[in-house]
């Protein structure tokens, strides 16, 4: 495998989503958002847009859409969409119409430094039933740019029970999205904070675009994924990644997190009972998981699929106190065209259903080099299970209870420089966990 310097390094990708993304909002820190009962006392008469005056009822039962975006049309740069505690029900114009959108926001059309904010869970924007195609709920379109805005405090609802169409046949039918810009060069900074996306027929949240950040967000009841990302052929690798940190995606389908291509970073995070936990690409550049938990999925927690690069070169893909436990089959799926950089990793109890090859697994031509590696109490197969063709290192493992032993597979072309057996069963769940969060720390409500 051959690998050029890219131009943008995996250590400095959180400092890069940090310092250019949302500069300009303040308030992340606003503690536990549920405590809100009214309008930020920060708003004023002449920069808050409240979506009643608009004329939405928000009974959860007459349609608000006009209203909604009414009030969006008549914000103003510095200025705030209101949206009070109570459900609007919005809706495509057409319920049958292809990819329709019921409230999409316009690089062209809506100004920069623009928030969206409610009173926390009360506060819902619901779709409504009977749409025949996969309907996009909340999108934002960049085109030319978006600058500085900011989604904070809501609760969006999908309301996939009352929608007909099958979320296996349409990639639309997203809670919330942003799409593609309208060049590479486009400016685009939309933050997502202490939002729910509850029940969309396929993603949660879904980018397109390198710039996004969800923070303390959560996702739960999607017929796809929680988070999905996909910015390869949209941006560059040298532009802002998107982040997903403090965030919590849980009883989705398909994965907790999608990562389909280009940059990303993943930090103090879960992903728990869904199908999958978390995935990367042929079509990832970068990505980075920091202080993730992968728990309790059917399937795997962490898995690099089986198709060919697009990217023209081997991802790069760094691990850190990612802790892959529970899982119904391997916790980590280390595969193709893929480099790895681990800090360390924890597998603790996977594979009960069988189907995988232990604990973890190193397939096709990835290569590992990792600082420590921890395997214990895979419940079939081996700790770790070794089948690349490439070589790769580990410095030190630690392994115990794994019931087919530490290692299996063609072990040639892996090195282990020192190993560790027969650790004590009372300390395992403490050297597991280290610093990595727990469902009731990351995700709405958690605090900034």
């Amino acid at each position: 495998m051959v690998f050029r310097r890219r131009v943008l390094a995996l250590c400095s990708l959180s400092a890069v989503a940090l310092a250019g993304c949302n500069a300009r909002d303040d308030d992340s820190d606003d503690g536990d958002p549920d405590d809100s009962d009214g309008p930020d006392p920060d708003d004023t008469d002449d920069d808050l847009v409240d979506i009643r005056d608009f004329g939405a009822a928000v009974d959860g039962t007459t349609d608000d859409t006009q209203a909604v975006r009414d009030a969006i049309d008549a914000v103003e740069a510095g200025g705030t969409v209101y949206f009070p505690s109570g459900t609007a029900l919005v809706s495509a114009d057409d319920k049958a119409e292809e990819g329709a959108k019921a409230i999409e926001v316009r690089g062209n059309d809506l100004p920069d430094d623009v928030t969206f904010r409610g009173d926390g869970e009360e506060s819902v924007i619901r779709l409504d039933g009977g749409h025949e195609d996969n309907h996009g709920l909340f999108s934002w379109k960049p085109e030319s740019g978006i600058s500085g805005h900011v989604v904070r405090d809501l609760t969006v609802d999908g309301n996939r029970d009352e929608q007909p169409a099958d979320p296996e046949n349409d990639d639309n039918g997203l809670n919330l999205g942003v799409s593609e810009a309208g060049s590479d060069d486009a400016t685009v900074d939309i933050a997502f904070r202490d939002v729910r996306s509850v029940n969309a027929n396929t993603e949660g949240f879904t980018f397109l675009q390198g710039g996004c950040v969800a923070e303390r967000c959560t996702a739960s009841g999607a017929g796809k994924h929680g988070f999905g990302i996909d910015t390869y052929d949209k941006v560059g690798p040298a532009l802002p990644p998107v982040v997903v940190r403090n965030s919590h995606a849980s009883d989705c389908d398909i994965y907790g997190i999608d990562c389909s291509g280009g940059t990303t970073v993943v930090e103090d995070c879960v992903f728990e009972e869904n199908g999958w936990g978390a995935k990367t690409t042929g079509d990832v550049v970068e990505a980075a998981f920091r202080r993730v938990r992968l728990a309790n999925n059917k399937h795997l927690g962490y898995q690099r699929n089986d198709t060919p690069t697009r990217t023209g070169e081997p991802a790069t893909v760094e691990l850190d106190h990612v802790v892959a436990q529970s899982n119904g089959d391997q916790g980590f799926r280390f595969g193709r065209d893929t480099e790895y950089t681990v800090g360390t990793v924890t597998a603790l109890g996977n594979n009960s259903g069988a189907d995988g090859s232990g604990n973890i697994a190193i397939m096709d031509n990835a290569t590992v080099t990792a600082d420590e590696v921890r395997s214990f109490n895979a419940e079939a197969g081996a700790g770790i299970h070794y089948w690349s063709t490439e070589r790769s290192t580990i410095s030190r493992y630690v392994n115990f209870g794994n019931r087919n032993g530490p290692f299996d597979g063609e072990l040639e072309k892996l090195v282990v420089q020192a190993i560790d057996v027969d650790v004590p069963n009372d300390i395992v769940d403490s050297i597991a966990t280290g610093p990595v969060p727990s469902a009731d720390e990351v995700g709405v409500g958690t605090g900034g």
